[in-house]
């Protein structure tokens, strides 16, 4: 299996962001040596992190285009701006769903989506195409 592993956001101190996102989101938070290069964060029991890299480059604060996605964003960005999470794009909805935009405190935007229903059918449509029972449904029907 392939999966993805991580995505790099750099930022002026690592560890006090790494703070952030577990006091703000309660992600976990990873430190691995002494520097701040190696910190990383993640929701809790999620595979993919978020690396933190501290002095690589200037912090140039702007869209990461990095997304996060819930099935509760309403009272999810009400629990954010009630903790002082800022918002440069309040919740908007939209035909497909619902999404705003949130900074970390370097000024890099992360957004977060409402699940599109379109994006869980998909995801179930997948694995029951992967499905034993599923093959031998269309395997059945080539047949002659």
């Amino acid at each position: 299996m392939l999966a993805l592993a991580d995505c790099a956001v750099t930022v002026s101190d690592a560890k006090a962001t790494a703070n952030w996102w577990a006091e703000k989101f309660g992600f976990a938070v990873h430190i691995v040596g002494g520097t701040g290069h190696a910190v990383t964060v993640a929701p809790p029991g999620d595979r993919f992190i978020v690396h933190l890299c501290e002095g690589v480059e200037p912090v140039e604060p702007g869209n990461t285009g990095i997304a996060f996605v819930t099935d509760e964003i309403e009272p999810l960005v009400q629990r954010l701006h009630s903790a002082g999470v800022k918002f440069p794009e309040p919740l908007k909805k939209q035909s497909w769903g619902a999404m705003a935009k949130f900074a970390d405190p370097d000024g890099n935007i992360f957004w977060l989506l409402s699940a599109p229903s379109s994006f869980i059918r998909a995801e179930t449509q997948t694995k029951a195409a992967k499905s034993p029972t599923r093959r031998k449904v269309r395997d059945s029907r080539k047949r002659p």
